[in-house]
């Protein structure tokens, strides 16, 4: 699933790019984009070998947040898993949220377009019998931002699942909130809680929550 959040900032940002809003040309405002929730649903899962087709616009913004949408089709056009996301805009220097409608950007308007998913609104809530665990970020878990990137969080949430759960099971339904950026190598609280199918993590610290997540596992059938 990691794979598949790396895959859709990369996409993201190509079209960012190509409609005039890309890293290089929010740097040079003062700004940045980040990520702060997330709804993905994976209907059925990519395998390996298997040419997807991914298709992604900006959404309507608003005074707080930049929506984006993804799609991720088989050859035949069979809908394997969608995303709904909502983006910030930081100031670089400040790491304060600028308003969409402040910042001067032009977006198109795909007002027209339907969502494949809904956007995420309600954060999953932790469960009180959590596994915890510590773990210290490392230098390739940063990215320009000078943050932990968005993607390192989807790892940490798989590899804390474990290998034997996600063997025989991935990850149907997801969805997750950024709190607080990680700027630091120190360690981390990481709490991960499971009840049949369903899930629940977060990563904290003495500041409070980092990034918190929910969803469901699905199987298919053989």
């Amino acid at each position: 699933l990691d794979a598949m959040f790396l895959n859709m900032q990369e996409v993201g940002e190509t079209h960012a790019k190509a409609l005039g809003f890309g890293y290089d040309a929010m740097l040079s405002r003062g700004f940045f984009f980040a990520l702060t929730r997330i709804h993905v649903s994976v209907f059925k899962a990519p395998v390996s070998g298997q040419v997807i087709t991914h298709t992604t616009w900006p959404g309507v913004s608003n005074r707080f947040f930049c929506p984006r949408f993804h799609e991720f089709r088989a050859e035949d056009g069979t809908l394997l898993a969608a995303a709904g996301s909502l983006w910030a805009i930081l100031d670089m220097e400040k790491r304060t949220i600028v308003s969409p409608l402040k910042a001067g950007l032009s977006f198109p308007d795909n007002g027209d377009l339907t969502p494949p998913v809904a956007l995420p609104t309600r954060m999953p809530v932790m469960r009180d019998d959590a596994q915890h665990i510590q773990r210290t970020p490392v230098y390739s878990e940063f990215d320009v931002n000078r943050h932990v990137n968005n993607t390192k969080y989807i790892a940490w949430l798989c590899d804390a699942l474990g290998k034997s759960t996600l063997e025989r099971a991935f990850i149907g339904d997801l969805v997750c909130g950024y709190e607080k950026e990680i700027c630091e190598e120190k360690p981390y609280d990481l709490a991960i809680a499971c009840n049949d199918d369903a899930f629940t993590f977060c990563v904290s610290s003495d500041a409070g929550k980092h990034f918190v997540a929910g969803g469901t596992l699905s199987r298919e059938d053989k």
